[in-house]
């Protein structure tokens, strides 16, 4: 071997270091790994630290993974939990709501004739027999309720008591083919008798003379001939006029004003000032 060679070996040698470590640097900042070479160059225990950490904290959240995801299952039932709690107590707020309204509306009702003296019942039932329209309410004789007597509701005339026990009663409603009630009409003033449909049929006021010209939508009310109900308590209105002129009468069918199928509360009148036609009642 050629000592004389040796020290232009060793140039080479580092040439060629050189030129290796430029092209792993190129590379190493095209990859973008530049940053973490220089690194471990500065500081390699700090680099080897930091690349064990990494790796234990990657661990670290596969091993926690799944009591992360037991927590997360327990938060989502709590929150159901509480959002089922808060839907049942907006249910309870609607109903207080509604039944809110419906004593405002029965007040309001009895502030427009406060000469009628009335006791507040709750619906309980409704017959169910299909030649009987009625409803149960849970008044009876200890509370003043008697049979005859009219029952109404925040929107207009409910019937009349039918049959009373000491705690309860059956009102036959005006809808009933056996009901009729003296009524009149609020535009062209109109007397006349509304009998009741039955099941599926409609109210219809009769004996109505030809002379009124009567309109499609006139409010009816109940008249007091006859004593057995307050004047002016709403009905409902005229949907269709029947006017015949080679008839000695006309007729007209009535839409109640009250929703039988929905009634919760009604109010039982007890008295009232009733017409006094009993000296008529003699003949001369």
């Amino acid at each position: 071997m050629n000592m004389n060679d040796a020290p232009q070996r060793i140039r080479w040698g580092i040439v060629a270091f050189l030129i290796g470590l430029a092209i792993l640097l190129s590379i190493l900042d095209s990859t973008g790994r530049l940053e973490g070479a220089l690194n471990f160059v500065r500081d390699p225990l700090a680099a080897i630290l930091s690349w064990t950490t990494a790796r234990t904290d990657g661990l670290l959240d596969a091993l926690s993974g799944p009591r992360d995801l037991q927590e997360a299952r327990l938060e989502i039932e709590r929150l159901q939990a509480r959002i089922d709690a808060l839907e049942r107590e907006n249910e309870e707020l609607r109903e207080i709501q509604g039944e809110a309204q419906i004593l405002l509306d029965l007040f309001n009702r009895a502030r427009q004739s406060p000469e009628l003296t009335r006791v507040t019942a709750t619906v309980i039932g409704q017959n169910t027999t299909p030649g009987i329209r009625s409803i149960i309410i849970d008044k009876g004789q200890l509370d003043g309720v008697m049979v005859g007597m009219p029952v109404e509701a925040a929107r207009g005339l409910v019937g009349r008591v039918f049959r009373a026990t000491a705690n309860s009663a059956q009102v036959i409603l005006i809808t009933d083919s056996s009901s009729a009630i003296p009524a009149r009409l609020g535009t062209s003033r109109a007397a006349g008798i509304l009998r009741g449909g039955g099941l599926g049929g409609s109210m219809v006021l009769e004996w109505l003379d030809l002379q009124y010209q009567l309109e499609v939508g006139e409010v009816v009310a109940t008249s007091g001939l006859g004593g057995d109900f307050p004047q002016n308590i709403p009905i409902g209105r005229v949907t269709q006029v029947d006017r015949r002129e080679a008839e000695l009468f006309q007729r007209a069918i009535v839409q109640p004003a009250v929703d039988f199928d929905s009634l919760e509360i009604v109010f039982v009148i007890t008295s009232f000032q009733r017409l006094d036609i009993s000296v008529f009642s003699d003949v001369p």
